[in-house]
């Protein structure tokens, strides 16, 4: 496999970054020359008001903000692609991917999500908890053990059992949280029903995906 990124998304890139600066340049020489320099120099946010001339500035510090996100995509969809996507064999028989267990220290970022408790109570923001997901990739430990697996018929059987039992438990713990939520539990406080909803569902989330492979790796080691 090239690990190479593709010449059609190096063009888009250099393409990009020539067009963003070019328009970058070109929007701070009209600010200094007709908008006495606004958004160039040291702003005080707190008395701004919004005049049309801004878009000399606004609208290129946009775009380079869109480029930005549009460069992290494309090298980290590429980093990805490369780490779980399978080579071919030479023999012509199909493998597991092959992946190093220590993508299974990831999962400690699933504690993040506690911190959600202290974004609500000091900001009401409860977008950490969404984090919990990561104790999924606990999983990654399991799956890095079984790299590079033939995958005959006894391991896709195993690896259908794993998924369904996780998918069993992930189901019936929804429907656990959905039911506690129609009995009214923490009616009284739609906040903290959302918080408990966005905590669950990330909960469960993260432990199906764990199960999935914790289980795929008992059934093909333990028995």
């Amino acid at each position: 496999m090239d690990k190479r990124l593709p010449k059609k998304t190096i063009r888009r890139l250099i393409l990009g970054a020539i067009v963003t600066i070019a328009l970058l340049l070109l929007g701070v020489a009209l600010s200094l020359s007709f908008n006495d320099g606004r958004w160039v120099y040291n702003m005080d946010l707190s008395t701004y008001s919004f005049q049309l001339k801004d878009l000399f500035m606004l609208v290129p510090g946009a775009l380079l903000f869109c480029y930005a996100i549009y460069f992290l995509v494309a090298i980290w969809s590429h980093a990805v692609k490369l780490m779980f996507t399978k080579e071919p064999s030479e023999d012509g028989r199909s493998y597991s991917r092959t992946i190093s267990p220590h993508f299974g220290w990831l999962g400690f970022f699933g504690f993040l999500g506690f911190g959600g408790f202290w974004t609500y109570a000091a900001f009401d923001k409860i977008f950490p908890f969404i984090f919990f997901v990561f104790f999924g990739f606990f999983g990654f430990f399991f799956e890095g053990k079984l790299s590079h697996t033939l995958e005959d018929e006894l391991f896709q059987e195993n690896r259908r059992r794993a998924e369904l039992k996780a998918y069993r438990i992930g189901f019936a713990l929804l429907f656990v949280v959905i039911w506690l939520m129609g009995m009214g539990f923490l009616s009284r406080n739609v906040e903290w029903c959302a918080v408990f909803m966005l905590a669950s569902m990330s909960l469960i989330y993260g432990l199906v995906l764990f199960l999935s492979n914790y289980l795929l790796y008992r059934y093909e080691r333990m028995e």
